[in-house]
């Protein structure tokens, strides 16, 4: 995939950006407090999903991405921001979905 395209990784996988030498790898999601779709919440909640970055000349960082908005979806690494856009699936009443069930669908942009 290239920069600026939409990609979805299972935990565990890796994507590798066209071009630049960055690896990005979906490890976890460490807490998963979002709002279930079938329940009316006084908040959204939030995830917080684990990724780490690879750029081509350095070792692997690992940062927090989150799915509210008042804390940061976005990391930088160079010249480049790895944004989280989207996890899934949803929660529902019950309890949060088992820790191979996610999907973390991310954008890699220049800064």
């Amino acid at each position: 995939m290239s920069v600026g395209d939409r990609f979805t990784l299972a935990p565990g996988q890796t994507a590798q950006v066209e071009g630049t030498g960055l690896r990005v790898t979906f490890e976890s999601v460490t807490a998963d407090s979002r709002c279930p779709v079938d329940v009316t919440c006084v908040w959204e909640g939030d995830a917080v999903v684990v990724v780490s970055v690879r750029p081509a000349s350095a070792g692997a960082v690992q940062h927090d991405l989150h799915t509210a908005g008042r804390y940061p979806s976005e990391a930088q690494e160079g010249d480049y921001l790895v944004r989280l856009v989207d996890l899934a699936p949803v929660r529902r009443e019950g309890g949060s979905p088992g820790p191979g069930a996610y999907r973390a669908t991310f954008v890699v942009t220049h800064r």
